[in-house]
């Protein structure tokens, strides 16, 4: 099914609010949106592929077999890691919206578990791998709407930090990988990042399994990139921007919280914001 078909038949699916009544292989036309979930056409990959398939997986409309084949499909090399490393290209479309369905499946694994063990260290590490290798950073990207690999790879850390199997160890792993993205150099952000990776920060510490020294060393291992030597002048000061603004949006966020760890988190995040003065 070509891309024109694939737009008119999920624009009629839309007109009857997503109803698969008339549906007659939803899984098969899954099949086809996961090979256009990566066009240039903002209107088919996010109002229409994204959305429809968000949609159907939380509406129960496929068996956990085929939820499975989804879920691999969409970390294998012609998804997830699909052109890794390029910037500028619309490789980025295919990366960040297959890791963008990565939360509503991890959502019906909550609901009713049908992941294992094993399936969830697979999560584990092809997302931080994926978070350490994209260089694509791009926001909203003029007529072809939103790229948003930080913040779509944060929703899904968000969501896999919940997972029951995840250990201190993991937890540690996914906060490194996220703190790749905290300090970038190559722009400053401007597109509710900060927000979004804190969302899955915060997350993270809920669970309440790490020791203040893990988060301690962590905080203080986003200050590590002012070192870094070969930064411009204008990287150095686009990082350092990245990573108060990222700290000012936990602290505002956590403000409130008085359940372990927050407390001291906030006397940590003050701290780090003190250095940057």
């Amino acid at each position: 099914m070509d891309a024109l078909t694939l737009k008119q038949k999920l624009q009629h699916i839309q007109s009857v609010d997503l109803s698969i009544d008339n549906v007659e292989q939803p899984y098969e036309l899954a099949l086809y949106m996961m090979k256009h979930i990566g066009s240039p056409d903002p209107v088919l990959r996010d109002e229409l592929i994204y959305v429809t398939l968000a949609t159907w997986i939380g509406q129960g409309v496929f068996s956990e077999e085929q939820l499975r084949d989804v879920l691999q499909l969409s970390l294998d090399d012609k998804h997830l890691f699909y052109g890794i490393g390029e910037q500028g290209t619309d490789s980025v479309f295919t990366r960040t919206f297959s890791v963008l369905l990565l939360p509503p499946i991890l959502s019906v694994d909550r609901e009713r578990p049908f992941l294992n063990k094993e399936d969830i260290a697979g999560i584990h590490h092809r997302l931080t791998t994926y978070l350490e290798c994209e260089k694509d950073v791009r926001g909203y990207a003029d007529d072809k709407g939103w790229a948003h690999a930080p913040a779509h790879a944060a929703d899904a850390v968000e969501d896999l930090a919940q997972s029951p199997y995840l250990e201190r160890t993991d937890l540690l792993e996914l906060l490194h990988a996220l703190a790749v993205k905290i300090t970038e150099s190559s722009v400053v952000y401007i597109h509710d990042e900060d927000q979004r990776i804190a969302h899955a920060v915060i997350t993270i510490l809920r669970r309440n399994l790490l020791e203040p020294k893990d988060i301690t060393v962590w905080i203080d291992s986003l200050h590590q990139g002012d070192k870094a030597e070969n930064r411009s002048l204008l990287e150095t000061s686009q990082m350092s921007l990245n990573m108060r603004l990222f700290l000012q949006t936990l602290y505002i966020a956590i403000r409130t919280e008085e359940a372990e760890p927050f407390p001291a988190v906030r006397s940590m995040v003050l701290q780090a914001l003190g250095k940057e003065k």
